[in-house]
C-alpha cells in the first residue's frame, strides 16, 4: 500500500482495522497527516450531530399562539443567517484559493484540500473524460491510462481539470490548467514526501504530483504526446 492508496482506504473507511493501514499511519509522515485530518474532519461531523437543542426551545414552540406572519419572518431571520455563513464560507475558501500565491504554493494547496477525491472502483470511460478537456478546447487520446477520477477544478486564472490516472507503479494526480503560464518549460518541486513536476503546455500548463521520480519520468511524455488542443 503507497500514500495514494492509502488515502483512498482513508476515504472508504477511515475506521479500517487494515494492519497495512494502520502501519503506515504510524511511519509515515505524509500517512499520519491525513489520517490526523480525517479524523479532525469526523469529529467536527459528530459534534455537528449532537449540538443541543437551545433550553427555550420548547417555550417558542408554545408560543406560536403569535401570528403566523410572526413565525414566517423567525424562519426567514434563520434562513438569512444560514445564508450568510454558508457565504462566508465560500467567500473564505475562494479568497483562500485566490489568494497571491506560486503556482507550486497552490498546487500544494489543492493538494491538501483535496486529499480525499472519490475515486471510482472501475475506470471512468474514455468519452466522459474527453467530455471534461473539450470544456477546455483540449482532447486526451486513449492511451493514457485508466483514469479513476475527473472533474472540474479551481486553477490560477480560471478553472481547470483536476484527474487521477492509475499507472503501474501507483496512481498520479493531474492538474490542468489552461489559463497558467510558467516561465520555465518545466518546475519540479516537492510536496511532503510526494514528487512534483509543473509542465508547460502548448495552451497553459499541466502539474503532475507522484510518489516517486519515476512514476513522474514515465506519465509525463505520454501526457505530453497524448494532450492535444483545438
Amino acid at each position: 500500500m503507497n500514500y495514494f492508496e492509502f488515502k483512498q482506504q482513508l476515504m472508504k473507511d477511515s475506521f479500517t482495522k487494515d494492519e497495512e493501514f494502520h502501519r503506515l499511519r504510524k511511519e509515515d509522515l505524509r500517512c499520519a497527516k491525513a489520517y490526523e485530518q480525517a479524523m479532525i474532519f469526523e469529529k467536527t461531523l459528530k459534534n455537528a450531530l449532537t449540538i443541543k437543542a437551545p433550553d427555550n426551545l420548547r417555550d417558542s414552540i408554545v408560543l406560536r399562539q403569535s401570528t403566523q406572519q410572526t413565525t414566517k419572518w423567525s424562519m426567514q431571520k434563520y434562513a438569512i443567517a444560514a445564508t450568510v455563513f454558508l457565504t462566508f464560507i465560500i467567500a473564505s475558501t475562494t479568497w483562500y484559493m485566490k489568494r497571491p500565491q506560486t503556482v507550486e504554493q497552490f498546487i500544494s494547496n489543492s493538494i491538501a484540500w483535496e486529499s480525499n477525491v472519490p475515486m471510482t472502483e472501475q475506470p471512468i470511460p474514455l468519452n466522459e473524460v474527453q467530455k471534461v478537456f473539450a470544456e477546455f478546447q483540449a482532447k486526451l487520446d486513449d492511451n493514457i491510462g485508466n483514469v479513476h477520477f475527473i472533474h472540474d477544478c479551481h486553477t490560477p486564472g480560471g478553472t481547470g481539470v483536476h484527474m487521477v490516472v492509475a499507472t503501474l507503479q501507483g496512481p498520479v494526480t493531474i492538474y490542468y490548467m489552461p489559463k497558467t503560464t510558467i516561465e520555465e518549460g518545466r518546475v519540479n518541486f516537492e510536496i511532503d514526501d510526494a514528487k512534483a513536476v509543473l509542465v508547460a503546455m502548448e495552451k497553459g500548463s499541466m502539474a503532475i504530483i507522484a510518489d516517486t521520480q519515476q512514476q513522474l519520468a514515465s506519465i509525463e511524455p505520454i501526457l505530453q504526446n497524448n494532450l492535444s488542443f483545438l
